[in-house]
């Protein structure tokens, strides 16, 4: 069943891994990549950005090794 979860988000710093057509990927200092959508940084820069929190958790959750 899918049900909509309304985001908890938090400013971070995230390091610019990718630049792709969906926006900018991140990676995040706990080790998790999300997408900021467009930024203005190259790969290897640090930026602030809205990173959902629960997007993390359920990544965290699909690989219990981490």
């Amino acid at each position: 069943m899918m049900f909509y979860t309304a985001p908890e988000t938090n400013m971070e710093l995230v390091k610019i891994i990718a630049i792709t057509d969906e926006g900018c990927i991140g990676e995040t200092f706990d080790g998790f990549s999300v997408n900021i959508g467009d930024c203005n940084a190259q790969p290897g820069q640090y930026v602030d950005a809205l990173v959902d929190q629960k997007v993390k958790d359920r990544a965290a959750a699909m690989n219990p090794t981490s």
